[in-house]
């Protein structure tokens, strides 16, 4: 064989091993995308399951509750008040100190029925039917209530502050708590400044 066939023997060799290279090569490979096996499942989050989370706090029911009501049983009322009619009074003079004199009132229920006493009595110091001084003022001692059967009786004190020089009373006049009739006694008093107390039961 000559040297130019030789060489051609070669590269007519090295042509086919380059086509079947290429050949090769040209043949389209599978795609590389990842198959449903590779791939991690993602399950959607439902929209509820937010709400959940930021859903309003549940309303109290004790809020809306009504309020319970809680009955009275209202305060039996006392006996009716004594009237002027019902009650028969006396007036005592009592003993004095320095500037002062005393008298005593005493209320007493003549009627057959209970009635009941609370206040201050009215009373003004009078000479020859006429009006002596001021009318008593009232004192600071608290009226409570008085309740009297037949028979039963009440008392008020009269304080007479006697330093002034005015002249000395005959008469007492005399009103029971609550009352508009009045009754006049004999007592003698300095018609200076007084003041009256609350009824309160007799001693």
């Amino acid at each position: 064989m000559t040297r130019a066939a030789g060489a051609a023997a070669v590269l007519a060799t090295a042509a086919i091993a380059l086509a079947g290279c290429t050949s090769s090569n040209a043949t389209p490979t599978k795609s590389s995308a990842p198959s449903s096996q590779d791939l991690t499942a993602i399950t959607p989050i439902p929209a509820s399951s937010d709400n959940t989370s930021l859903s309003t706090p549940a309303t109290s029911t004790s809020a809306t509750a009504k309020p319970s009501v809680t009955s009275t049983t209202p305060t039996p009322p006392g006996p009716p008040t004594c009237t002027s009619a019902q009650l028969g009074v006396r007036v005592l003079r009592g003993g004095a100190t320095a500037g002062q004199e005393i008298a005593l009132i005493t209320f007493t229920n003549t009627s057959t029925t209970k009635c009941g006493m609370v206040g201050y009595p009215g009373v003004s110091l009078r000479l020859h039917n006429a009006l002596l001084g001021k009318p008593a003022e009232r004192s600071i001692v608290k009226p409570k209530a008085v309740s009297l059967v037949p028979g039963a009786a009440a008392e008020a004190m009269i304080t007479d502050f006697s330093s002034c020089q005015a002249p000395v009373s005959d008469t007492v006049r005399v009103y029971a708590p609550d009352q508009k009739a009045f009754v006049d006694k004999p007592l003698e008093l300095r018609g200076c400044r007084l003041f009256i107390d609350p009824v309160g039961p007799s001693s």
